[in-house]
């Protein structure tokens, strides 16, 4: 299993996304969310307890990509949505603090969202990546 996961910025190569390999990587992350971020009792390094990660939230997080990705294209310059997209990161703070989240999800959000930064095209391509991590976890990762 993955256990530090990091978003690979190669499946861009500045010309065009590289589609077919979105399924490979999707596979490695979806097993990095589901690798173990617990110790041996199931708490976490703070002592809280931590829920396991269901397909339900990791559907919410997506349908909120995809709200946000519907808007740009739609006709919303991407500096309007930009603000919202960063919003996820709190968001996921909550979700974490909440115990709807594990700590590889919480991560892999973060991570995503300092990769794309400010930049449209990385926007994209993590829409298209996230969109590949759904499907997969759709069928690895149960509620």
């Amino acid at each position: 299993m993955c256990e530090n996961y990091q978003f690979k910025a190669d499946y861009f190569n500045g010309e065009y996304i590289k589609d077919d390999l979105f399924s490979d990587e999707a596979e490695r992350v979806v097993k990095y969310f589901l690798s173990k971020s617990v110790n041996k009792d199931g708490r976490d390094r703070r002592g809280n307890r931590r829920k396991k990660l269901s397909s339900t939230q990791i559907r919410k997080f997506y349908e909120e990509v995809l709200n946000l990705k519907a808007q740009y294209d739609n006709g919303k310059s991407f500096r309007e949505i930009l603000p919202y997209f960063k919003m996820l990161k709190a968001k996921a703070n909550v979700a974490y603090e909440r115990d709807v989240i594990n700590t590889n999800f919480k991560k892999f959000i973060e991570e995503n969202v300092d990769y794309v930064g400010d930049d449209e095209e990385k926007f994209k391509i993590f829409c298209t990546f996230f969109e590949a991590v759904v499907a997969y976890a759709k069928g690895t990762i149960k509620d």
